[in-house]
């Protein structure tokens, strides 16, 4: 867990009148979640690891936009902090934001979780803020930084790939676990341009590599979409995912056997 993380949350908002004596990390992953307790508030933190170990922390800042556009829309999402200044505030080499804290009393319903992407992508539509073309320089980097082999070789070929169709404000990265029961989808730090299918990749793969149910019914409750564009954009987004896996294996080696297995399916359904 980065202190120096929670240390900023914890005094930008006592900055602003609001006192947290007992913050509880909720995430210490890409970024640092807290919450600030007692207040109803949760502060999105920039890790502090440096890029490409840990994600570019202007990423909090793009998640913030990109939500707040679709909350104002009343899109499905997780809305930023009406107690305080959302930000993005800076504070200790850190960047910090600012979110309502929802409580997650239940499970994610997934028909009602498909139906609210799609409420996301409609609000999202007329996003116009700069965001990356797909996920292709994210992956561009990581596998720069990575010793080349023949599985780094299979990701950048797969991933680096430009699936046909219009483009539009994304997630980016659009799986249940991104979605709390409501439902409200979170975490647009990896919002992204390119085709609706891409973020419904992101439950096609779930319900494939791991036979979620859920991630199905999501899918089919998200209505119209081009079936062979999802095709196209599946092997494009998992290459990003386990990019991201490798790059982590160093502080996660128990992603190791997970990664070969994913490694396996992408080498017999894309090459």
């Amino acid at each position: 867990m980065s202190e120096s993380a929670v240390t900023a949350a914890v005094e930008v908002a006592k900055g602003h009148g609001l006192r947290s004596d007992d913050p509880v990390v909720l995430r210490d992953a890409w970024h640092v979640l807290v919450h600030l307790r007692p207040q109803p508030l949760v502060a999105r933190i920039s890790s502090g690891r440096p890029y490409p170990q840990g994600p570019p922390e202007e990423d909090v800042v793009r998640e913030l936009a990109v939500a707040s556009h679709a909350a104002r829309a009343r899109a499905p999402v997780v809305p930023p902090s009406d107690l305080l200044d959302p930000g993005p505030h800076r504070h200790g080499g850190h960047i910090v934001t600012f979110w309502q804290y929802v409580e997650p009393k239940r499970e994610v319903e997934p028909v009602a979780a498909g139906e609210g992407l799609r409420a996301i992508h409609e609000a999202l539509a007329d996003y116009e803020g700069e965001l990356p073309s797909l996920h292709t320089d994210d992956l561009d980097r990581i596998t720069a930084s990575l010793e080349p082999s023949a599985d780094v070789e299979l990701l950048r070929e797969l991933g680096l790939r430009q699936p046909a169709g219009s483009t539009q404000a994304l997630h980016g990265d659009a799986h249940l676990a991104n979605c709390l029961p409501g439902p409200l989808w979170h975490d647009f730090e990896t919002a992204c341009r390119g085709p609706r299918e891409l973020d419904l990749a992101a439950l096609a793969l779930s319900a494939r590599v791991r036979a979620d149910d859920a991630s199905r019914i999501a899918l089919e409750a998200y209505g119209d979409h081009d079936a062979s564009l999802l095709e196209e954009c599946l092997p494009v987004y998992a290459a990003w995912v386990y990019a991201s896996f490798m790059i982590a294996l160093p502080r996660r080696p128990e992603l190791g056997p997970v990664l070969d297995e994913r490694l396996g399916w992408l080498r017999a359904n894309y090459t």
